[in-house]
């Protein structure tokens, strides 16, 4: 895993699993991409889609394959945090969408230090 958030996870007993034993039962995992994590589900028919695959929303517009992903989380099983952890996590985030120029993310926190 590279980046800073996978860094944090890590420290604190979190490893990603291989993608052959992500549950395809349609719920929710959270799952690591070359551009992060990715919340999504696996759907057998999704509305806009020729065949199952791993999808953020029931109506959405692209899928994605297992071979896409480096691996997954099951946030069902997430140790709780403490807020020196949270606070890791979240500077850790921080660091990786300006490594990636995450132009989404950084605008979303340029909206909410000025909201402050």
């Amino acid at each position: 895993m590279g980046g800073q958030v996978e860094r944090v996870l890590q420290e604190i007993g979190q490893f990603l699993r291989p993608m052959s034993e992500a549950p395809r039962d349609g719920r929710g995992i959270l799952v690591k991409s070359d551009l992060g994590f990715v919340v999504c589900h696996w759907d057998v028919e999704p509305a806009n889609l020729a065949g199952p695959a791993w999808v953020e929303t029931h109506d959405c517009e692209r899928g994605y394959l297992d071979t896409y992903f480096a691996g997954w989380l099951d946030p069902a099983q997430l140790k709780l945090w403490d807020y020196p952890t949270l606070a890791e996590l979240l500077i850790a985030f921080i660091d990786d969408a300006r490594a990636r120029d995450d132009t989404k993310v950084l605008a979303i926190m340029e909206r909410r230090a000025k909201a402050e």
